[in-house]
């Protein structure tokens, strides 16, 4: 399971198509199947995943990590986390593909939803745990709603899934399914600005504005990225500007003037004394040290 692979669709592909541009769902196995039964490592780039295990046994893979799941059992897997399966067992169920914006923009208002949906949670559904089998049964609903072709459907789903998103987010506060602890929140919250940052890829936006994304004051942001990167998040906007520039100069054919543009800098000069604040080296002394000499 070594090779790394990402897909903008399900696995082997680039595209998917989303109903109401919300879920999409398709059969677990059926990939599996037509790999002798191993989906190598990939990840998406745009949708969360929830895999309901309904029948069989197969062993996750979440990077170098390996967890044998027994049905029943559900995973959800966000965007661009890496995971694979080899499937030991015949195994069926279900793929509920979710897209991230529209997630995003249905719990606007209950942020801290989105941010439990932001690690691998690998679920069992025992009857032993009523909220599990509920959850469980609910996912059921929300594939046969997109199944079936009954009048309202699409509203339905919209519904049926705001109810399953909420369902796994009070799961996660019960304690012995907790999806992540309450010392890990400020990793969440932390990974989502930077996912923001990649995601928006201009310089021009200011961190006041990916506070309010994030739904915390900028006050609570620059404590998270002290706590964790010992940085302000200032500096790592700037971080990650300055390298996605040193990149770019290591391109003959770019000007630098443009290359500044195309990152969200306004000014050139303003550009150039801020590569220099970060690196010792003015861009074009950058260019001139790694043997880039035009322009």
């Amino acid at each position: 399971m070594q090779e790394k692979r990402f897909y903008k669709g399900l696995y082997g592909t680039n595209t998917i198509e989303f109903a109401r541009g919300l879920i999409h769902v398709h059969p677990f196995g059926e990939i599996g199947k037509q790999h002798q039964g191993q989906v190598k490592l990939h990840a998406h780039h745009n949708f969360l995943q929830i895999f309901l295990v309904q029948e069989g046994c197969t062993e996750f893979y979440h990077g170098t990590e390996k967890t044998t799941i027994q049905a029943p059992a559900f995973l959800v897997i966000p965007k661009n986390i890496e995971h694979g399966f080899l499937h030991l067992t015949d195994v069926s169920g279900w793929i509920i593909n979710l897209a991230d914006t529209v997630l995003e923009h249905m719990l606007q208002r209950e942020a801290d939803v989105i941010f439990g949906m932001e690690e691998v949670h690998m679920v069992s559904v025992t009857e032993e745990e009523p909220a599990t089998t509920e959850l469980f049964e609910t996912m059921q609903k929300c594939v046969d709603e997109y199944n079936g072709q009954i009048p309202g459907r699409l509203l339905m789903l919209q519904y049926l899934v705001g109810q399953m998103l909420v369902q796994l987010y009070r799961i996660s506060l019960g304690g012995k399914k907790a999806f992540f602890s309450s010392s890990n929140i400020s990793k969440v919250y932390f990974r989502r600005f930077q996912q923001l940052i990649r995601a928006e890829n201009s310089y021009k936006k200011m961190v006041e504005e990916y506070a309010r994304d994030l739904f915390i004051s900028t006050g609570h942001l620059s404590r998270i990225c002290r706590s964790i990167a010992n940085q302000s998040p200032k500096d790592i906007l700037i971080d990650y500007f300055i390298t996605k520039a040193q990149l770019a100069l290591s391109d003959v054919d770019s000007n630098i003037a443009d290359i500044s543009y195309t990152l969200g800098f306004d000014d050139p000069a303003y550009f150039t004394r801020l590569f220099k604040k970060k690196t010792g080296q003015t861009p074009l002394e950058f260019r001139k040290k790694i043997g880039v000499k035009k322009r």
